[in-house]
């Protein structure tokens, strides 16, 4: 028998296989370690008593995480779903969004989003039949090393401290960034995120933030004045200095961001997936209460 229970009743390590396990037939490869995992869980704010996972027989099926930001208040986000492969075709995954919104919204959270490849057509209908719905475009690019073309730079990037940055991104940027790629998230990854600034008349001209470990850019801008003038170049050519990486990644590129849609466009990068940002209220409904009492066979 199927039932549903929140995901704190289970170890770090289990939420980890059993997402291991529903990702093993995905569009892209997401056989993550458990050290990856647990970074990336962090970065958006996964909270346990949140997500809720389903069990057959105490084994773990599927599964919602959750995660949230203090900068998004009344707003929770999918930081995962998923059904093991056995175990599709039950409604698990309907009713788990049925627990979660339940208790997100006893909890005060009125508002949910998630991404979504867009390639991965049953998925997207199955959220939109859900009731979410596509509010942003993202793109996502590789830029190879090789192909990087780089020349000579007026100004050198020097490294900075984020708390420094974070006050002023905003100001720079043409979109706000996508959940994983916020502010909180590069806090979160504290030491394993490193950032480059470039000033020009005494302030901020520009600015990157990349993962050591991964050399995925979470935010690069460069303010409106000072661009066209190779800022965007020394950033990266900065970011391909200090990752062991032959390719620097870009994950969920706004499409609205022209600037850096056509920069990394003309520096050489390639399209590798696109996605869609979905939206949805979340609402008290009296279904609700006797959904929680549901099992699935």
């Amino acid at each position: 028998m199927v039932s549903f229970r929140r995901a704190s009743e289970f170890s770090l390590s289990q939420l980890h296989q059993v997402m291991v396990l529903a990702f093993s037939d995905y569009v892209i490869q997401m056989d993550m370690p458990l050290a990856d995992f647990e970074r990336m869980i962090m970065a958006r704010g996964f909270d346990v008593e949140l997500s809720w996972v389903a069990t057959d027989n105490e084994q773990l099926v599927g599964f919602w995480f959750i995660g949230k930001q203090g900068a998004y208040p009344g707003t929770i986000y999918a930081v995962s779903t998923g059904t093991v492969p056995q175990a599709r075709g039950k409604g698990i995954a309907s009713k788990l969004f049925a627990k979660v919104e339940e208790h997100a919204v006893q909890q005060g959270y009125h508002h949910v989003q998630l991404e979504v490849i867009t390639s991965n057509t049953a998925a997207v209908k199955a959220y939109e039949k859900l009731g979410f719905q596509p509010q942003r475009n993202f793109q996502c690019f590789s830029l190879h090393k090789a192909a990087f073309a780089e020349r000579g730079f007026e100004r050198t990037p020097v490294p900075a401290d984020w708390a420094e940055i974070e006050t002023k991104a905003a100001e720079l940027r043409e979109c706000a960034p996508s959940w994983q790629n916020t502010a909180f998230a590069i806090r979160a990854l504290a030491e394993g995120v490193a950032t480059y600034k470039i000033e020009q008349d005494g302030q901020l001209a520009a600015y990157i933030a990349f993962t050591r470990k991964t050399g995925a850019v979470m935010q690069i801008a460069v303010a409106s004045e000072y661009r066209r003038q190779g800022h965007a170049s020394a950033l990266l050519k900065a970011a391909f200095d200090n990752v062991n990486k032959d390719a620097l990644t870009f994950i969920n590129v706004d499409e609205g961001d022209e600037t850096i849609m056509q920069a990394l466009s003309k520096l050489g990068a390639t399209k590798t997936l696109q996605q869609y940002e979905m939206h949805r209220a979340l609402q008290t409904n009296t279904a609700h209460g006797q959904e929680s009492m549901l099992t699935t066979p």
